[in-house]
């Protein structure tokens, strides 16, 4: 009796931080591999499955897939009818479909969300992807550590106005800081925030940036500071 409560206990935290997230999207994308040899006439079919094999899906998935792209559209029925599974099980696989963005639905039937693989590929997954990493990238700018204890006086400081300033690199920031100044710059060329600038630094003491010409700026930087920036021209990350 003693042992199962302990074994409870141990297990209670791992249960708690589970419940902290909920799971929105899974992506797999299998290690590629080089197609062998295979003949012309069946080659199309080949490619495909090579390319939903690499990322993630499995023949039934597959099968589906190449089911849609000859009937134009099925519904959850027509699917679990077609390959003798259930609806539930049909719907689970054509919402795996979706979350890749090869799959689309409108009202009950399901179809596929281009004609094209590689475009739907371009266009849906890589954007949704691309879009979960960032969505992390911020988050884990909280869990930098930085360079500086930064003073609280910096809190409440009067706006300094900065124009025409071309370059902001760490001894510039580092004057700023000494001085408690909160500074609101504004650029009308060409700014660039040099490689060197500490991101919690930069975010202590800037308290906008409003940049006219090009904006170059590390993307550790933008990344913690994004949301102090307006930028009328390009800006580029290194």
């Amino acid at each position: 009796m003693t042992e199962e409560k302990g074994k409870e206990k141990q297990e209670a935290p791992e249960k708690e931080r589970s419940e902290d997230f909920e799971i929105l999207a899974e992506w797999t994308i299998r290690r590629l591999r080089p197609l062998q040899e295979v003949s012309e006439e069946d080659s199309s079919e080949k490619f495909k499955r090579w390319v939903l094999y690499s990322l993630g899906l499995d023949k039934l998935h597959q099968d589906i897939f190449l089911h849609l792209e000859k009937n134009l559209r099925s519904t959850t029925t027509d699917i679990a009818s077609e390959f003798d599974i259930s609806s539930n099980t049909a719907r689970k696989y054509l919402d795996e479909l979706h979350t890749v963005g090869l799959v689309d639905y409108i009202g009950r039937e399901y179809t596929l969300t281009y004609e094209s693989l590689s475009r739907a590929i371009e266009l849906m997954l890589i954007p949704r992807i691309t879009d979960t990493l960032r969505t992390i990238a911020r988050g884990a700018t909280h869990t930098d550590m930085n360079a500086y204890t930064f003073s609280p006086s910096l809190e409440g400081q009067e706006i300094v106005v900065e124009k025409g300033v071309t370059r902001i690199n760490r001894k510039l920031l580092d004057s700023w800081y000494s001085q408690g100044k909160k500074v609101r710059v504004k650029s009308y060329a060409s700014l660039t925030v040099e490689e060197d600038v500490d991101p919690g630094l930069f975010d202590a003491v800037i308290e906008k940036i409003v940049s006219v010409g090009e904006l170059k700026i590390p993307t550790e930087v933008y990344t913690r500071a994004s949301h102090k920036i307006r930028s009328y021209g390009e800006v580029t990350t290194y």
